[in-house]
């Protein structure tokens, strides 16, 4: 007698099925995403801390090799002795007062005017092709720009006196402190140094102009607060 053997084929997935595990993907990824993008913006804001730490210790080594600080007087505003004696530095092509060049060992004049004589190297840093997370050179012009994981530039304050750079944002001596340097964070919008959180208003009569002083206030609190600093930790 001949025996015959039936296959029986596996069903596939019901549409049920698939709704119920496209669902348990969906939620492991809404987990998972804020963590992961979490620890994305810790690993950028550590690295712009870094750089900025980096910008001070060579701009600090510089001025105990050569008694002077490594910018060019001729490419920024006089300091002012209304500030300490304090100049304002941003790390964008052709701003920062040949001070990327300096540091870098990258002055392109002749030996009797390089300020940086030892062509010694006080930051280093990888060139990128793009303005961001790095030295970038312009392919054009050969000028130097340093910028944060975000790609903007940093913000660098020098003083000749030994009281200290201001603190741009509480306008307090930090004393020992004669270079200093900020990001403005993942949000681009902190302060600049000739943007000064203003004092606050004495109260207005009208409620308006009181409420709107207090919003201006708060706004630019909160844009200090997400900044990158060289010379003080904010925990939001």
């Amino acid at each position: 007698m001949k025996t015959t053997f039936t296959t029986q084929l596996k069903k596939g997935f019901t549409l049920i099925e698939l709704l119920v595990v496209i669902a348990i993907l969906a939620t492991l990824a809404g987990i998972s995403t804020p963590v992961i993008m979490g620890q994305m913006d810790a690993a950028k804001e550590s690295a712009a801390r870094k750089t900025c730490m980096d910008i001070v210790e060579g701009a600090t080594r510089f001025r105990t090799d050569y008694g002077m600080l490594p910018y060019r007087a001729s490419k920024t505003a006089e300091p002012s002795e209304d500030n300490n004696f304090q100049v304002s530095l941003i790390t964008a092509d052709d701003k920062d007062a040949d001070m990327l060049a300096i540091l870098t060992n990258r002055e392109e004049v002749d030996d009797d005017e390089r300020m940086n004589i030892n062509k010694d190297y006080y930051i280093r840093s990888d060139e990128q092709e793009k303005k961001v997370d790095g030295l970038y050179v312009d392919p054009a012009s050969g000028t130097l720009g340093l910028y944060d994981p975000w790609g903007k530039p940093y913000y660098v304050l020098m003083c000749e006196e030994n009281d200290g750079c201001t603190d741009p944002f509480t306008g307090k001596s930090l004393r020992g402190k004669n270079c200093i340097a900020y990001s403005l964070g993942s949000d681009g919008q902190g302060a600049a140094p000739e943007r000064v959180i203003k004092k606050k208003r004495k109260k207005s009569k009208k409620d308006k102009q009181a409420e709107a002083a207090a919003i201006e206030e708060e706004e630019a609190a909160e844009a200090i607060a997400d900044n990158i600093y060289s010379w003080k930790k904010v925990s939001n």
